[in-house]
């Protein structure tokens, strides 16, 4: 079976809408994108990452329209999950504490004419974050505008993900799927993206509290 699986309902077409005004909006917010591995190119080496981020963080309610964006995002990921491991029973199974949830902190990015993840990389790492990267399993892309030609494209499965407002992608989060966005060429795109981590979301905001 697939481990890519895409979602699309007005409900996260409204979602994806409500990324985009609230990114249009909040400046005091924007900040440049970052990649875990950025810091082993060479000075003049191109970053693997170019883009304009703003992180969110579902269970920080000091900013109350941050705070109401991503709980909604949150919900719907997790609406999302719910079917992809209902499509697929046994990953549940393998997956230690037979259990998973979306990670509550994540980031909206957008592209702009030439920008992107360019580099091939995978969403685990063993980097010590606060979103655990060892602990994810599988990653999530919320689309939140049409943008010919500047998709997700998966190296081993050679597969593309076209970038469709409403569009909910899950994948693996590991090597078995190596993926890289298409740089654009065309106007800006906007995404929200994160996580979805082993383990319970009370286990995690207990470790998260004494962090």
């Amino acid at each position: 079976m697939d481990l890519i699986a895409s979602y699309c309902n007005p409900g996260f077409e409204s979602v994806a809408d409500g990324v985009v005004s609230f990114f249009d909006r909040r400046h005091d917010l924007h900040r440049s994108g970052i990649a875990f591995d950025n810091h082993s190119c060479s000075a003049d080496a191109e970053p693997a990452k170019v883009s304009t981020d703003i992180s969110l963080v579902a269970i920080d309610r000091s900013d109350p329209e941050a705070f109401a964006l991503s709980d909604v995002i949150v919900r719907g990921v997790t609406a999302a999950l719910n079917n992809y491991l209902q499509e697929r029973p046994l990953f549940r199974e393998c997956v230690p504490e037979k259990s998973m949830f979306v990670t509550p902190i994540f980031n909206i990015q957008r592209y702009g004419l030439g920008e992107g993840f360019k580099r091939w990389h995978c969403d685990w790492t063993i980097s010590d974050e606060l979103t655990e990267p060892v602990h994810r399993v599988l990653a999530w892309i919320l689309y939140c505008n049409d943008i010919d030609s500047a998709g997700t494209e998966f190296y081993w499965q050679d597969h593309y993900e076209a970038a469709e407002r409403g569009k909910l992608v899950i994948f693996p989060a590991g090597p078995s799927h190596i993926h890289r966005g298409r740089v654009n060429n065309r106007g800006s795109k906007t995404i929200a993206t994160g996580w979805i981590n082993a383990g319970t979301i009370d286990d995690y905001l207990s470790r998260l509290a004494t962090a």
